[in-house]
């Protein structure tokens, strides 16, 4: 009984271990198929600021198409408007609030890339 009791003690830490790199093997898998493979010194092979890159330019994207159909619809507006004096007006701000809004996307986008650039010299990633 005390044998059994000692061999059983002596194998858990190796079916832990075991257990542990399965998990392990499984997280590199994941990380190596979403596109962030481990290189042999340990680091991500996509780093966080392409990664960051990515996400925003496809949010650029879906903010320029918004902004898009919104000049769209404010043209609409004024074009058929036959006279309507409202409707011309309620079609040129829509048309100037989409290309301020515009201009904000692109401004806010243009200090992030200057902050991700400065910090990114600045800071040791080690």
């Amino acid at each position: 009984m005390l044998t059994l009791l000692l061999v059983e003690s002596l194998a858990a830490p190796i079916g832990a271990a075991a257990a542990f790199d399965a998990l392990r093997n499984s997280f590199e898998k994941t990380g190596t198929e979403a596109g962030y493979a481990v290189t042999s010194e340990g680091k991500p092979a996509r780093e966080f600021v392409s990664a960051w890159a990515v996400y925003l330019n496809g949010f650029l994207v879906v903010m320029g198409l918004l902004f898009m159909v919104l000049v769209i619809y404010g043209g609409y507006l004024w074009m058929s408007a036959q006279g309507k004096e409202e409707q011309v007006t309620r079609g040129k701000d829509l048309i100037i609030q989409a290309v301020i809004g515009l201009a904000i996307v692109i401004g806010a986008r243009i200090i992030v890339e200057l902050a991700i650039l400065t910090l990114g010299d600045t800071v040791q990633t080690s």
